[in-house]
């Protein structure tokens, strides 16, 4: 296991929309081996992996931040005790999936299948010996897989089939001691929409982009109780506008992507339609696009690749 003074003394933190500095990437490896045609929908795949063609281009992913001034640390170097189990986890590559890490602590989540059980002790040991603490810890009945830091104030939860609504209703009252609100949507549960950011993500502190269609009911929690509400018109009074994305462009993860800095993103150069992309360019965004071919199999984005370990504070 690698340690050092930095990571030991670094304050973690993703609320805050600066410059993304830190982030925990696991090289795929021995693992994929275990997809193939016939199990790899099993395993959560879409396709069997080219798994020298998926291992080049998660290296080229990871040069691609590096290029971009973030400091990529490896996940296998933060793991001792659970080290053996990453090579029978093939979908650990998706770290993103497995924890969100704010300024309080990490979200750790509940893995909600089979084929996924287990990545979160993997992932929980890495995250305390990087001297991140664990926010939340849920129990083996439970399913919760990831939620969305929209401001160092705010959290969405999106109840997608990766949820469970006992694991969300009973993560709310301890979000809120943390955060003065936490915005709950019900979605349709579909793979999909299998993760909250497979219909949100922000582009910049006033700008974001989400597939609106699936906000089937939105609520908000606060200290004061609970209230309805319409989420676009609730983002905008926090003075945030959205560009909708597409049903075909929300099917291609238009809204997975991964903010290098406010209107600064990384993404799947098939994920935007021309209009979305001119759309974003009037508003100033730069967007860096990245060519997929063997990394389509696992059926997620760069994003799912990416555990965002530390963002600057915002001024």
């Amino acid at each position: 296991m690698v340690t050092s003074e930095e990571t030991q003394t670094l304050e973690y933190g993703c609320e805050s929309f600066g410059r993304l500095t830190h982030v925990l990437l696991h090289r795929p490896g021995p693992a994929l081996e275990l997809v193939d045609g016939s199990n790899c929908q099993e395993w959560l795949f879409d396709d069997s992996p080219d798994v020298g063609g998926f291992i080049a281009e998660h290296n080229r992913y990871r040069e691609m931040l590096e290029s971009h001034g973030v400091t990529v640390l490896e996940l296998s170097d933060f793991v001792d005790e659970h080290h053996e189990e990453i090579h029978q986890l093939p979908n650990l590559t998706y770290l993103h999936d497995t924890a969100v890490v704010s300024s309080h602590g990490a979200i750790l989540s509940a893995m909600a299948t089979p084929a996924r059980s287990g990545e979160e002790t993997v992932v929980g040991e890495a995250l305390q010996n990087l001297g991140v603490p664990l926010l939340t810890r849920f129990g083996p009945d439970d399913a919760f897989e990831g939620c969305l830091l929209l401001s160092p104030g705010t959290l969405m939860v999106a109840e997608t089939e990766r949820h469970k609504w006992k694991s969300i209703s009973s993560f709310i009252p301890r979000a809120l001691q943390f955060f003065e609100e936490v915005i709950y949507v019900r979605i349709p549960k579909a793979r999909r929409y299998m993760h909250p950011d497979t219909i949100y993500n922000r582009v910049d502190h006033g700008l974001a982009l989400a597939y609106l269609p699936a906000f089937t009911s939105s609520y908000s929690f606060t200290d004061s109780g609970m209230e309805k509400i319409d989420f676009r018109n609730h983002m905008a009074g926090k003075g945030v506008d959205i560009i909708p994305v597409s049903d075909s462009e929300q099917r291609r993860l238009a809204c997975s992507f991964v903010p290098l800095e406010p209107g600064v993103i990384v993404h799947y150069d098939c994920a935007l339609d021309t209009d979305t992309c001119r759309e974003l360019e009037r508003r100033g965004v730069r967007m860096d696009f990245f060519s997929p071919e063997a990394l389509i199999a696992g059926g997620g984005s760069l994003r799912c690749l990416t555990l965002r370990l530390r963002r600057e504070p915002q001024a």
